[in-house]
């Protein structure tokens, strides 16, 4: 998943030493002597015959800096010997000195070879031309005693702060004033919130409230209203989040309500006819099953699917088709295997992650032409340098988009958020972004954790025990067969349940009918499914008449299975029909209907059509 960069060459002490020129050479040479002097040669073999004394290179060692040690300690255990900057930086939160700081500077310079190198530069002696890697005999000899690096471990809290420290401008009395205001932290268990969205989302399909545009098959904006209305607890942000940015670049905070549709789509759950939403038969099936294997199938698709890639949705970066953004699933991976090897229950800041992602060669390249991504104007602005903050810019919003989007709203992390009003500032000196106050909708995500049915999405666990869910009791169910909605308004997941299985009678009254049952019995659904949600949801026990109308319908509804397709051939001959039916080979397969016609499977037709030949007879060929 690391970023694919071009390997330096391997070098000897002498070799590398001998890529440096005089001016490079005799400030290295004069940290073990004082005022050295010779030619090149002589300098080269000064440094080379040091650094490749054991002794020397020990005490060298010693009197490095803990950073500087840390920098040996990674390279010396890297099979090439280099000292990976990025991952280093997201290790340590800094990268160690090659040099002193500067006394005489030239801002047009990349490198200021006017700085005196630190002892370190005597490992790396190839750090002026930015190439970190050990000599290959240094190396070798660094083995023999220098550990291996201590490993990253992400942070973790058990408790989360009360609030968010945002730093808010403001002009006061015609100067520009900055205050730091507390933000309420919001979080949300989502475990119970999904179990129950993912049915609450197909019934809605269902009831055909749910349209797509046509070529991103995306919700429209009115699917989206419909979407949040059957969502428990709503979506992340409320509408009276929205009204606080309508006058941002970002203005739509719509997360859940956009990602279920595309959920649904990515599993198979639901397909697109015409411009609405249809339930397969996978998704027909999914409403009868625990919600917990509809989601984790859910997520196994999601992990695979092209039909939407979660950086499209960070708008405000604009030119992504020219950027050529790298595959989907290798994105994917590097961050659900970072999540893979998160401590489960603890919270985890999204800042740590990105660090742990990083330190630990999770990385991942999102885009193969950066110069073709820009905010505002693609000349002025676009994301072509690799310095500053690009990889917040660009992995970690894709990171965020995929955490708050998705992995949440399937129910595999907890999160803990704010608006996203001006919580990240690592984009406000790109050009064209002044007036941004956030760069995406998912910029208020702070923290996560892996929750339980998160750990076993991520396999690692067997199996998952769904936390119990009590529903809230809304009905009262009446010995007439008539259900009414004790609480006003009715949770709008209970009305699309209660519009399925029952016939309305008024606006909060609907009756169980035999004719309305039928029908969904025929489709796959099941009594035990009414009966478990009127039973969750009811004041008082089930009355007697309505248990009896249920416990019948029930019975009926098993009077027949389904051993699916057959075949229907009429002999010309009733005697035939008799002999072939009783024919010890066919007997089992065929079945005699009335005088002169047999019927079979069309799972057994192979056989049937064997035993058909061996007796001298041809099977007819199917009628279309």
């Amino acid at each position: 998943m690391a970023r694919r960069v071009e390997e330096p060459e391997l070098l000897t002490t002498e070799e590398a030493f001998n890529k440096l020129n005089l001016d490079h050479l005799k400030p290295l040479a004069a940290l073990l002597i004082p005022k050295p002097t010779g030619r090149k040669g002589e300098i080269v073999s000064l440094l080379s015959n040091a650094m490749r004394r054991p002794e020397q290179v020990r005490a060298l060692y010693g009197q490095l800096d803990p950073l500087a040690q840390k920098a040996v300690r990674h390279a010396t255990h890297d099979p090439r010997g280099r000292l990976h900057a990025d991952r280093f930086a997201a290790h340590y939160g800094q990268l160690p000195g090659f040099a002193e700081p500067a006394t005489k500077t030239d801002p047009y310079s990349d490198y200021d070879q006017h700085r005196r190198p630190t002892k370190l530069a005597l490992f790396f002696p190839n750090s002026y031309h930015r190439d970190d890697q050990l000599p290959t005999d240094l190396r070798l000899l660094l083995l023999d005693f220098v550990p291996a690096p201590d490993e990253f471990s992400v942070p973790t809290a058990a408790a989360l702060p009360q609030a968010f420290p945002l730093e808010v401008n403001h002009w006061e009395k015609d100067r520009p004033v900055t205050v730091t205001e507390q933000v309420p932290l919001r979080v949300r268990q989502t475990v119970r919130e999904a179990e129950h969205d993912v049915k609450a989302v197909l019934r809605l399909i269902e009831a055909s409230r749910v349209r797509v545009t046509n070529k991103k098959r995306q919700p429209t904006a009115a699917s989206v209203k419909a979407v949040v209305q059957v969502l428990d607890g709503g979506d992340f942000y409320t509408a009276e989040d929205e009204k606080e940015v309508e006058d941002w670049e970002v203005s739509d905070l719509t997360i859940k309500a956009f990602a279920w549709p595309m959920i649904v789509q990515a599993a198979g759950l639901a397909e697109k006819r015409g411009d609405r939403l249809d339930l397969t038969a996978a998704g027909r099936k999914a409403l009868t099953q625990r919600s917990a294997e509809a989601l984790r199938a859910a997520w196994k698709k999601w992990r695979t699917t092209t039909l939407l890639d979660e950086f499209s949705r960070v708008e405000a970066i604009k030119g992504q088709g020219k950027g050529r953004l790298s595959a989907l699933p290798q994105r994917r991976q590097a961050v659900v295997d970072g999540l893979a090897h998160c401590p489960p229950g603890q919270w985890i800041a999204v800042d740590d992650f990105f660090r742990f992602l990083r330190a630990t060669d999770r990385d991942f390249v999102l885009a193969h032409d950066p110069w073709g991504l820009y905010i505002a104007e693609h000349h002025y602005g676009n994301f072509g340098d690799e310095g500053g903050n690009i990889w917040e810019l660009l992995q970690g919003r894709y990171i965020l988009a995929l955490l708050f989007e998705y992995v949440a709203t399937l129910g595999l992390v907890d999160v803990a958020y704010v608006p996203p009003g001006g919580v990240r500032n690592d984009f406000g000196d790109r050009w064209g972004a002044d007036d941004y106050s956030t760069l995406s909708r998912y910029d208020g995500l702070l923290y996560f954790r892996v929750n339980p049915l998160g750990v076993w999405c991520l396999d690692l666990a067997e199996r998952y025990e769904p936390p119990v869910m009590e529903a809230a009791k809304v009905l009262r169910v009446l010995p007439n067969l008539d259900v009414v909605a004790s609480q006003a308004p009715l949770p709008a997941a209970d009305r699309l349940t209660l519009d399925r299985f029952a016939e309305p009678q008024s606006e909060n009254v609907w009756r169980l009918t035999a004719a309305k049952l039928l029908p969904l019995l025929e489709e796959g659904a099941t009594v035990d499914e009414l009966a478990e949600f009127l039973k969750a949801r009811s004041e008082e026990e089930l009355p007697q008449t309505v248990q009896v109308f249920l416990d019948d319908l029930k019975q009926r509804a098993g009077q027949m299975r389904d051993l699916g397709p057959a075949r229907l051939i009429e002999c010309r001959d009733a005697a035939v029909a008799r002999l072939l039916a009783a024919d010890p080979q066919l007997r089992d397969n065929c079945r005699l209907a009335d005088e002169r016609w047999l019927v079979f499977r069309t799972a057994d037709e192979a056989a049937v059509r064997r035993a058909l030949r061996r007796l001298g007879y041809v099977l007819p060929p199917q009628r279309d």
